[in-house]
């Protein structure tokens, strides 16, 4: 149940997102906020949901994702393969793409790690891109190095003829602690962020903009204290995204151009009116950048 005064915000985030409808801009859903969404039918670019969700206990029925798919573009993210590469450890995510037969999907976003053996992870990408009859979306998986595996990745795109979701905000993670444990590390917190961002710039700039099929990003929380060197920093996606977070996203989206992008909350989730403003702020500036583009949401070959 919502309060008078929480309703009022969902509306009127409602109402304001309405109006940029226009802008690739979606969800990445976590199961809390399923039924707000379907009662309350946001103008949305599109939805992404978690493969592993669906059917899990306290995750999405998959009723509810058909529910979802008759309302918005699809997208979804499947299950990591395994480190190890093997074709042998890719029947989780072909099953999950199997429970989802029927049902339209806009992009489909398989989590990796770059292995020493690119020609193992390549031929798991033609596996699954065969099966699902188009091309996929790569991305890091969770123990990769975000800002040291990107590049690699990208090969690996090119050898396969897919895409990339590309997550700036764990790229910023991981930038902001790698610069925290220099040598030579700035005086100043602003001075840290800003070289930071420098090195996510750095990649994201060297990517084509024809590589890049997706951005998904949120606000995380700052580390303390940087991180013993094999311990990888991580975006927890705890909070709205910061006026820096903003800012990367502005620069990248000038040089990607309107790439459909998804605004992430995994952890501390709060109300679904804060997710909608993030929604409309990020459709506000995709708007500014003038990525105005209806056609980014396919995955074209």
């Amino acid at each position: 149940m919502h309060s008078d005064t929480e309703t009022g915000k969902i509306r009127a985030m409602k109402a304001s997102t309405t109006l940029l409808a226009r802008q690739p801009v979606g969800l990445s859903l976590r199961a809390p906020h399923l039924r707000d969404l379907l009662a309350l039918a946001p103008a949305l670019g599109f939805v992404e949901v978690r493969a592993s969700d669906i059917g899990a206990v306290e995750g999405v029925p998959l009723a509810s994702i058909k529910d979802l798919a008759s309302r918005w573009p699809l997208a979804m993210q499947v299950s990591e393969i395994g480190v190890s590469g093997e074709i042998g450890l890719v029947e989780r995510p072909l099953d999950e793409i199997e429970r989802m037969a029927g049902l339209p999907l806009r992009r489909l976003s398989l989590p990796l790690t770059p292995e020493r053996d690119p020609g193992a992870l390549a031929a798991v990408v033609e596996v699954i891109q065969s099966h699902l009859g188009q091309p996929v979306l790569l991305e890091l998986g969770q123990h990769a190095d975000a800002l040291g595996d990107t590049l690699k990745l990208a090969d690996l795109a090119r050898q396969t003829r897919s895409r990339l979701t590309l997550e700036p905000d764990r790229m910023l993670a991981q930038a902001i602690q790698r610069v925290r444990s220099s040598p030579t590390v700035p005086a100043t917190q602003r001075q840290q962020w800003q070289r930071a961002t420098a090195l996510v710039l750095d990649a994201v700039w060297s990517l084509s903009p024809s590589l890049v099929g997706q951005v998904r990003l949120g606000g995380f929380r700052e580390p303390e204290s940087p991180q013993p060197i094999l311990r990888r920093s991580s975006a927890d996606r705890s909070q709205r995204i910061s006026p820096s977070g903003w800012a990367l996203l502005r620069q990248a989206l000038e040089h990607l151009g309107p790439v459909p992008t998804a605004l992430a909350w995994d952890s501390d989730l709060p109300g679904f009116a804060v997710l909608l403003d993030e929604v409309r702020l990020a459709s506000e500036l995709m708007a500014e950048v003038g990525a105005d583009g209806e056609e980014a949401l396919e995955l074209d070959d």
